[in-house]
C-alpha cells in the first residue's frame, strides 16, 4: 500500500503534547507514515531545550502545555522556517496570537494531523508532492 503521506517519510518530528496518550498515538501515527517522533516534550522549555542540540524536520504542538500556551515554541518554530502544526482544545484562545496556519482542534484523528503535518512540510518545501528534506539551522539563541 502507498504511503498517503509522503511528505513525512524519513523525517523527524517533534512532538509538544502535555497528554501522554495523546503523544503515544502521535508516534505510532508517525512511525506508520515512515516519520520518527522525537523530543517529546510537556512543556515549552523541553521543547526549546531539545531544539538547542537536535535537527527536527517538522513539529506537532499542543496549544497548551504544562507550563503555559506553546506560543514560545510556535514562535521559534516559525522564526526559524521549521514546519510545524498545532493542535488544540483552546484553539478558540489562540485568535492572532500566533503565527501557525494550520490549527486543529481537540479532539481530532490521528489521520487529520498527519494529513496537516504532511501539508506544512509540503508548503515549507515547495509543493504537497516533495519528499526532499530540508533542515533548518537550529540554535536556541
Amino acid at each position: 500500500m502507498d504511503n498517503p503521506h509522503p511528505n513525512l517519510n524519513g523525517k523527524f518530528v517533534l512532538v509538544a503534547e502535555d497528554e501522554l496518550t495523546i503523544a503515544a498515538d502521535y508516534y505510532f501515527e508517525l512511525k506508520r507514515a515512515g516519520a520518527t517522533a522525537v523530543g517529546f516534550s510537556a512543556t515549552n522549555d523541553a521543547a526549546l531545550s531539545y531544539l538547542a542540540d537536535h535537527d527536527i524536520d517538522a513539529a506537532i504542538v499542543d496549544y497548551m502545555l504544562r507550563d503555559g500556551t506553546g506560543e514560545p515554541l510556535i514562535h521559534y518554530l516559525h522564526d526559524h522556517h521549521i514546519p510545524f502544526i498545532v493542535v488544540s482544545g483552546f484553539a478558540f484562545k489562540m485568535c492572532g496570537r500566533v503565527h501557525a496556519l494550520r490549527v486543529l482542534e481537540k479532539p481530532v484523528a490521528g489521520t487529520r494531523v498527519l494529513r496537516a503535518l504532511s501539508q506544512a512540510i509540503g508548503d515549507q518545501l515547495g509543493g504537497p508532492s516533495s519528499g526532499a528534506g530540508v533542515r533548518a539551522p537550529l540554535k536556541v539563541p
